[in-house]
């Protein structure tokens, strides 16, 4: 079996950009730390720089350490969701992951797929975003990333057919005052994301 997670971390951090599978759909990312990868990722993707990617994030011991500047309330909502199909909106005062915050500065999406296998010992943060064009469908295989895309890219990890529905998208921006969480994308279960934060005395709104 080759070694996918070695194969990208030194693929990503060399300034490519790759397709990469989730527990949702295919992922176009580049290293967080990379300015050459994220500069061509955005201009792969079409996507001004002031738009917010997200921090895309495989390895546990990565995600801890991405959490870890958050308040007790925020860290323990965040990990009720993570590893799992939700992208997270949290604070970051500290400016690390500016590089996927946009014209968003001082918070970041936070996106831990649950997976595992190789997959799960990538170790770089990543700035990534979905592997289609702007509005366009999200993409469950690698055949139906547009052709413009797979043309483009370094590396290209085939795990087969995914869900196909994009993750959730949940702003804990204000749950450390005791502020809701906001469901801004339901994501393939929105009832799971309402599950998860529940117990933590945390109420949940959804759009509309």
């Amino acid at each position: 079996m080759r070694d996918w997670a070695a194969i990208a971390d030194e693929a990503l951090a060399g300034g490519a950009v790759g397709l990469l599978p989730t527990d949702t759909v295919y992922g176009l990312a580049a290293a967080l730390d990379s300015e050459d990868g994220v500069a061509a990722l955005y201009a792969l993707k079409g996507r001004p720089r002031s738009q917010p990617c997200q921090v895309l994030v495989y390895h546990r011991d990565r995600l801890d350490e991405a959490l870890a500047p958050l308040d007790d309330r925020t860290r323990d909502a965040a990990r009720a969701l993570l590893p799992g199909p939700a992208t997270c909106l949290v604070p970051d005062p500290a400016a690390r992951f500016a590089a996927a915050s946009g014209d968003a500065a001082g918070s970041v999406g936070v996106r831990a797929p649950l997976v595992d296998g190789p997959l799960a010992e990538i170790a770089l943060f990543l700035v990534a975003t979905s592997a289609n064009d702007p509005g366009g469908p999200d993409p469950a295989r690698l055949d139906q990333v547009p052709d413009r895309i797979r043309d483009a890219v370094r590396l290209q990890i085939d795990a087969g057919e995914l869900p196909g529905t994009a993750s959730a998208v949940v702003d804990l921006r204000e749950v450390a005052g005791g502020g809701p969480a906001r469901l801004l994308r339901p994501g393939p279960d929105p009832e799971a994301v309402v599950n998860a934060l529940t117990p933590l005395g945390i109420d949940v709104e959804r759009p509309g």
